[in-house]
């Protein structure tokens, strides 16, 4: 499978937006109504992986108001373990600028595992997204809704990674000296691209614009894992030939 990207274009971790817990009519074309549903919800958009929701029941719901238009095509929910419900369909994503009337938009299925869970949605453009739970659905700790960057070629054989510790290493007034470690280390990862199009060049734009650079998380998809990781730095573009760029990505593996 192609290596993409999944950002929020819909700037759903906005602190002005609006997030509402509730539950759907049915399992049809459903009405959203908000009510006391979920015990943390606002953790279901915090860019934290670490913890999760609790008290789903079925057709319970969570709505993310985001004001003006937005258009999204993708959504990606990262599970911190097995989601609790045996088969079938676990999540329904839909997307409008009111709250009845709600047409599916793409689904997710049951996992088994922790990990992440992509749903390729039909692209819609609207002010209001939902996401609601078919069944008791747990270990649910983040759920990202936006666009997928599907890269035109994949980057140069030659991805680099290495470890940042983070250490701090001080002298004493003695001259002895010791080190502070905060984390076990994030990787980092640079990825370069040699030879990509205007197009392409234009859509990663898009994408750094949309993240604000480095202030927002998003997920890579690498062909074979998923990573949760920010940028590093903004990219850079060279002119290569005429409508060609090479640029570099450096991505930061985020800890939650």
């Amino acid at each position: 499978m192609a290596s993409f990207f999944i950002y929020d274009s819909i700037n759903m971790y906005r602190s002005d937006n609006t997030i509402t817990e509730g539950q759907m009519t049915d399992s049809g074309t459903p009405t959203f109504s908000a009510s006391d549903t979920l015990t943390n919800h606002e953790r279901s958009s915090d860019q934290n992986i670490g913890t999760i929701i609790s008290g789903v029941a079925d057709r319970d719901a969570i709505e993310y108001a985001v004001g003006s238009s937005a258009t999204a095509d993708a959504a990606a929910v990262y599970f911190t373990g097995d989601d609790g419900v045996s088969s079938g369909t676990i999540m329904t994503f839909f997307v409008d600028n009111d709250r009845t009337s709600l047409a599916s938009k793409g689904t997710i299925s049951a996992v088994s595992a922790a990990g992440w869970a992509v749903a390729n949605l039909t692209e819609s453009t609207g002010t209001k997204f939902f996401t609601e739970f078919n069944g008791s659905v747990s270990n649910v700790s983040e759920i990202l809704i936006g666009k997928k960057l599907t890269f035109e070629i994949e980057p140069d054989i030659n991805v680099q990674s290495s470890i940042d510790y983070a250490n701090s290493v001080n002298r004493s007034l003695g001259g002895i000296e010791y080190a502070l470690n905060v984390n076990q280390g994030q990787e980092v990862f640079t990825i370069s691209f040699q030879n990509i199009s205007s197009t392409f060049k234009a859509n990663l734009i898009t994408m750094q614009d949309a993240l604000k650079g480095e202030a927002t998380k998003f997920l890579w998809y690498d062909g074979t894992n998923y990573h949760w990781v920010r940028l590093d730095r903004p990219m850079t573009f060279t002119e290569v030939a005429d409508g060609r760029f090479s640029t570099q990505l450096r991505l930061r593996q985020q800890i939650q």
